[in-house]
């Protein structure tokens, strides 16, 4: 069994935008992994630093596992279709929160279950609601004394006026605060200013995702090169600035005008453009990882349509990550990353970043699911 060699560095120049004072040389080195016993597809998607255990979906029907911090598997369940017990709707999003597994069920509302597959807790939306697309992060968020959440859309979704729905949601607010014991609900954290959603074009869904460090938090979408802080204050999430990454040579999202919405998927098919992939507080850094997209041109040599066509063209999307300090100054940018791995959305309390051995890249079949533990490291300094 390979482990990338055990240790691969992939040094970086300096940003210039760094004082030279104070300016550094980072490197991401592959430190260590969890070598998983299991046979297929297994996805961690959240760690709790408190029990130390992971979150991860397996193979079967809403089937669940947790991880010890070595990976091995202390407990797993399927959470029921049917029956007193069932779970109805989709399923989505799922973390590790509040001493359990907490999650999203839409349309009806969040639960909790311990690790044994046990409800603890749940809680019904006031009225029916509807996502037009997967999300990632934690299903909702304590703010005061309340949950917040993002934004749903509300009633039944009418696809002959989905360009309508689209132009207000990109004036919406990103997220719903319910007081979960008067059932009355607000919004905060306004839609930024200075996006790609903002030039009067049919992008489809933002696909939002939403962190919390804090009373501080961090908003990106898919197919931007930046991202938005926000504070929280008194019960409010406030914008505070924008930050680019500062890529120059990325492949840019087009979008369509808004007439022209349901050819949308015809016009975008070889559309791939640069995108955040993931935002990681480490220790005393923010560590942004991002691909810069692939050219229509070059897209087009493949047929999207097929398995090995849509590999092909996520290979050409080459991962790299930049590095800003607390008050979001940047230090660094364009740092390549180790190909074939696919970012979790966990940083570990040691400040470590995991990421799945990707094995459909390398074109190989493991008797084990490999994650790999990624650190960031400051080498030299002026």
């Amino acid at each position: 069994m390979t482990f990338f060699g055990l240790l691969v560095l992939f040094a970086c120049n300096s940003s210039d935008q760094a004082n030279q004072d104070t300016a550094a040389t980072y490197s991401i080195e592959i430190v260590d992994s969890l070598q998983i016993d299991y046979l297929g597809d297994l996805w961690i998607i959240d760690y709790d630093s408190s029990s130390q255990q992971y979150l991860a979906w397996g193979n079967g029907d809403r089937e669940v596992l947790v991880l010890d911090k070595f990976g091995s598997i202390s407990s797993t369940f399927n959470f029921p279709t049917d029956g007193p017990d069932a779970v109805p709707g989709w399923i989505n999003p799922i973390g590790l929160s509040n001493g359990g597994i907490e999650f999203m069920a839409a349309p009806e509302g969040f639960y909790r279950y311990d690790f044994q597959g046990n409800r603890v807790w749940s809680y019904k939306m006031p009225s029916e609601y509807f996502y037009l697309n997967g999300l990632k992060g934690d299903p909702y968020y304590s703010l005061g004394e309340d949950i917040a959440f993002i934004r749903p859309e509300k009633g039944e979704l009418d696809w002959d006026n989905l360009a309508d729905l689209i132009k207000n949601l990109y004036k919406s607010p990103i997220l719903e605060v319910i007081d979960t014991a008067s059932h009355t609900s607000r919004f905060t954290m306004p839609f930024p200013p200075n996006s790609i959603f903002n030039d009067g074009n049919f992008h489809f869904w933002t696909f939002p995702t939403v962190h919390k460090f804090g009373n501080e938090w961090i908003l990106y979408f898919r197919n931007e090169l930046k991202f938005w802080v926000y504070q929280e204050k008194e019960g409010e999430v406030l914008f505070q600035k924008e930050v680019s990454l500062g890529v120059t040579d990325a492949v840019m999202e087009k979008g369509v005008p808004f007439e022209n919405a349901e050819d949308y998927n015809e016009l975008s098919a070889y559309d791939f453009p640069g995108s955040i992939q993931e935002i990681y507080q480490a220790k005393d850094k923010i560590v942004v990882t991002y691909h810069k997209g692939v050219s229509e041109d070059l897209a087009r040599q493949f047929d999207r349509d097929s398995p090995e066509g849509r590999r092909e063209i996520e290979k050409l999307k080459k991962k790299y990550l930049t590095v800003f300090d607390f008050d979001f100054n940047q230090l660094q940018t364009d740092n390549p990353v180790p190909p074939g791995l696919i970012f979790t959305t966990i940083s570990l309390e040691n400040g470590d970043i995991l990421a799945l051995k990707h094995q459909d890249f390398f074109e190989t079949e493991e008797d084990q699911v490999i994650y790999y533990k990624l650190k960031l490291k400051e080498v030299t300094k002026n």
